[in-house]
Formats: C-alpha cells, structure tokens, sequence
C-alpha cells in the first residue's frame, strides 16, 4: 500500500506539472514515466525523466523541461537522494523562471531549500528560502497561502537548539519570533486565523519567546495557543499538556516568590487552605554524575497526611518522561508539610493531587557547564 500511494503521488507530480509537450517524442517519454511510476519502478522512471529533461531542453521547451526537472526531483526525493533532487528543483526552476511561471518556479525553489535541510545543508537551505521570502515580497504574495509555508519554514530554520548561548543566538531567535508574526498575518489574510497551522507558529513563538527570557511575551502566546489548540479536529492530548506545562513554566519564571499555600476540598465541599513548608529541596534525577536534563518534565502524585500536615503516603499517578521524576518528587516531598489551618487535622484533608513540572533554566549559570534543573509552581 506504502508503494502504490508513492507511486500516486510521483504521477500526480507529473500531471501538476505536465503542459502540452511540442513534440511526440516528449508525449511518449511522458507515456513511459507515467507507467514506470505505476509500476513503483523508480530507478526506470528517473531514467526516464532525465531523457524527457534533455529532450525538452534540446527543443527549447522550458516548460516541459521544468515539469520534467520537477518529476526527476521527486523521484529522487523518493529514493532519499536529497542533494541530487534539490539540484534538479534548482533546474526546475531556472525552466519556469525563464518563461515567467512565477508559481511553478517558486515552488521549485521552496522544494529545492527543503532538499537542502533533508541533505545536511541547513545553511544552504535556509539561503534559499530567504530568497523565496524575497521574491514573494517582491511581487505582493507575502500573505498569500504559498507564503504560510515558507514563512513557517523560516521560522523552524531560523529557531537556534533550546540551550544554544553563543553569539547570535538570540539574533536568530528573534527572526523567528518575526517569521511566526509573518505566518500568522497571511493566515490571518486567507482566513484561517483559527486553523492547525496557526497554532503551530503560536507555540512556535512563545519556544523562541521563552528561550529569550521574554516570559511575558511567552506567556501570551502560550495562552493564545491553549484557548485555540482545543478546538481543532487533530487536537492531541499530549501537545495541549506540553504548551501547558511551558504556560506555567513561564508564569513560574514570572514569579520568583515562592507559593507557601495550597488550597484543597474538604470531605464537605469546604476549601482548605494549607501551608507549605518545604523542608528538602526537589532535586532532578541524576545519571552518575550527570543531571537529567529533560526539560518540561512532569510529576502528578496523590498525597495522604498526617494529622500534624506531615506526609503519611504519596501514591504517584504519573511521571514523565520516565519514572526517575516520580523517585525524585517523592524524595524530596516526603520531607514536607501541609500544615492544616488551626482546628483542622491533616487527617480530615482528604487525599489531594499535587504535582511539579521540571525545567531547565539559565539562571545564574553563564559560568557553569551544566544547565540547572529547577521545579516549577504546583500544577493546580
């Protein structure tokens, strides 16, 4: 099934991009490829598409020489030859640039930055859609639907590793935060301001907000992402709670106080409010003597007490990405109280749920090697 939908989509590429062929050995050589795809036949199929190229180019036919370039390089794409097939999208460009196809050749330049990034060459690539970027502008297509998809590109491109410090790293932060508004305002401008994609460079945002420091301008665009994610048809349980647990990580970030109260339900629906006091410090899991750095990671555990607030059991109900977070909440949080208001025992507060999320910061650390792990505000 794998193939045959391979197959498809290789002679859909074809058809996108055929034109009327000047001659009948370019009607023929197009017959062939078309039956070398259905067969899943690759290696005779790019064959194939190289004589077509030299054919059409041969009769100065650049559109047939671009949409053949074009099939060349998907087939390539398709047998995982990344830089040859972004050479043969660069040929098909230089076809529909020579004829003035302004969507042909741009999408052939978009294909061939993308082939770039799946061969190695991010530099190459990102070069070569800036140039796309350019062009759009240039001609008035910027907030045109094409341009969600490079302005996208750009934006991932641009987005330096989590915990990259070196020069210019904040330079390329802050294309991306530009190249997200970029993708938005053409969403915005084709209507789809509430759709998947829009999502996607909000959260895309607030990652580059957050590694910024600008935890404000983090924390908006998290908060845009959580009251639109839900709404979508492929919403998926697990991104919602990433973009959550990155809300209260900057909401924490925000906030250097600690939070020395807890509020629960009591057995007859009354609010208690207890008071933390935090007698040993959560610390992440180490490896050796290596922290685990898994930034984001969650723990949410049931907690029993005592009648003086003292913790009489915790029963974890999850722990991510593995149960090493679980140890640690434990650990540490069994040391605690939960001291109940005057005239309450700790054990008439039925059992609560009280959890933490684990991040990495940069704070203070510009000397250390290591970045540091710290826990974040309860997870109400």
């Amino acid at each position: 099934m794998k193939k045959t939908l391979m197959a498809a989509a290789l002679i859909g590429a074809v058809s996108f991009f055929a034109l009327p062929a000047s001659a009948q050995s370019q009607e023929s050589l197009r017959a062939e490829l078309q039956a070398a795809l259905t067969g899943n036949d690759l290696d005779a199929a790019l064959d194939l598409a190289d004589r077509l190229y030299n054919t059409a180019r041969a009769e100065n036919d650049a559109a047939g020489a671009g949409a053949a370039a074009y099939s060349r390089a998907e087939i390539l794409t398709a047998q995982n030859a990344h830089e040859d097939a972004a050479r043969a999208y660069e040929q098909c460009e230089d076809q529909y640039r020579a004829i003035s196809a302004a969507a042909q050749s741009l999408q052939c330049a978009l294909r061939a930055a993308t082939s770039l990034q799946s061969a190695g060459k991010p530099g190459n690539g990102l070069d070569k859609l800036q140039d796309v970027a350019r062009e759009l502008e240039d001609i008035g297509q910027d907030q045109s639907g094409f341009a969600v998809g490079v302005y996208m590109a750009l934006a991932q491109a641009t987005l330096p590793p989590k915990f990259h410090r070196l020069e210019g790293a904040r330079s390329k932060r802050e294309k991306t935060i530009a190249y997200t508004n970029k993708t938005m305002r053409a969403l915005e401008a084709i209507g789809q301001a509430t759709s998947e994609h829009y999502a996607s460079a909000l959260m895309l945002r607030g990652e580059a907000q957050e590694d910024m420091q600008d935890y404000e301008a983090a924390a908006a665009s998290y908060k845009a992402f959580l009251e639109l994610y839900p709404n979508l048809p492929n919403a998926s349980e697990g991104v919602y709670e990433n973009a959550r647990n990155r809300y209260q990580i900057t909401q924490s970030e925000m906030d250097d106080s600690e939070d020395d109260t807890f509020t629960v339900t009591g057995k007859d629906g009354e609010e208690i409010v207890l008071t933390i006091e935090r007698k040993r410090e959560v610390r992440s899991p180490r490896a050796g003597k290596e922290t685990r750095l898994a930034d984001g990671a969650s723990v949410r555990a049931k907690i029993t007490l005592k009648a003086d607030g003292r913790v009489e059991d915790i029963e974890i109900l999850s722990s991510k990405p593995n149960e090493k977070y679980g140890e640690s909440f434990e650990n540490g949080v069994k040391h605690w109280r939960f001291i109940p208001p005057k005239g309450v025992s700790g054990t008439d507060v039925p059992p609560f749920e009280y959890g933490m999320i684990f991040y990495v910061t940069r704070r203070n650390s510009a000397e250390r090697r290591e970045m540091l792990a710290r826990e974040t505000r309860p997870v109400r």
